[in-house]
């Protein structure tokens, strides 16, 4: 029985400019971001077009890069990252300010959903979510030549609890092929408005890795975080960095049920673009604490 593939346009990172080089219909957006006051590097802070899937997330040392063109010029660039207040700025004013470095100020006060609870006093637990694996539909997540621009792209799962004030014990992702030596993900829990995700119910950020071309289940441990969830929540995979060390495209799958009439999975292939909700289920799945 041979594999389907299914190239779903909002996972396949198209129209890539490998070099980032400016043209006259091209133009790439580069610069630092630093936190105000002591001007230290921020990294993996999410940058691009608002609703466009244009943009990136910056590097270890705060550096971003990434290509618009002419219709993007009246649009609006939004910055934004845990711990920082999120920032607009009109793309056409970044073009021609000669200070390419953007300030991003702390953030005081908590996100009002984040909840302190002992997890390890609740004795019930259940797994929600696609346990099952099959190679015969699968999805890739990278356009065919490049990985480039796969950087600060999302997906994730939506869960119904059923249940108030559950807490998220682990989250689980299976891939089913890689050729890279090491992925680097940003774990993003997230509340719904108008049925796609909506704001970080989380206020720390959550990395988790994959080395030496691993495939399979990934498990993230999430218990000492006390992340705690109400009726629905979305959590989603952000791919932040990776490393191939093979000279060949790249290749990460993804194992699919197709779903046309339940569209829980939402898809993003920059950060700050607009969500988009798919007709297909990974494996993925989360146990909660109740």
């Amino acid at each position: 029985m041979k594999t389907l593939l299914i190239f779903i346009p909002f996972l396949i990172i198209t129209g890539s400019v490998v070099a980032q080089v400016s043209t006259p219909e091209n133009i790439v957006l580069d610069g630092k971001i630093v936190e105000k006051g002591t001007h230290l590097p921020l990294a993996y802070v999410n940058i691009g077009v608002l609703n466009k899937p244009k943009g990136t997330v910056t590097d270890t040392t705060g550096y971003f890069s990434f290509t618009i063109n002419r219709q993007d010029f009246s649009d609006t660039l939004q910055v934004s990252i845990v711990g920082y207040n999120t920032l607009r700025i009109p793309v056409s004013h970044f073009l021609v300010s000669s200070k390419k470095q953007i300030e991003l100020t702390v953030r005081i006060e908590q996100l009002a959903e984040v909840t302190v609870t002992n997890s390890s006093v609740r004795a019930d637990s259940a797994i929600i979510g696609r346990q099952a694996v099959s190679k015969l539909v699968q999805v890739s997540v990278h356009h065919k030549t490049s990985a480039d621009e796969t950087i600060g792209s999302e997906m994730g799962m939506r869960y119904k609890t059923g249940r108030k004030n559950a807490i998220l014990k682990n989250f689980n992702f299976y891939v089913s092929a890689n050729n890279f030596n090491y992925i680097k993900f940003r774990i993003n829990v997230y509340s719904l408005k108008k049925d796609v995700p909506n704001t970080l119910i989380y206020d720390k950020q959550i990395f988790a890795a994959i080395e030496n071309f691993k495939t399979g289940w990934t498990k993230i441990d999430l218990k000492k975080y006390n992340i705690k969830v109400d009726r629905e929540f979305v959590v989603a995979i952000q791919w932040i960095e990776s490393r191939m060390d093979r000279k060949e495209n790249p290749v990460t799958l993804l194992p699919v049920a197709v779903t046309p009439f339940s569209k829980n999975c939402y898809v993003r292939i920059a950060s700050q673009d607009q969500w988009k909700r798919m007709g297909v289920n990974l494996s993925n799945f989360v146990t909660i604490a109740y």
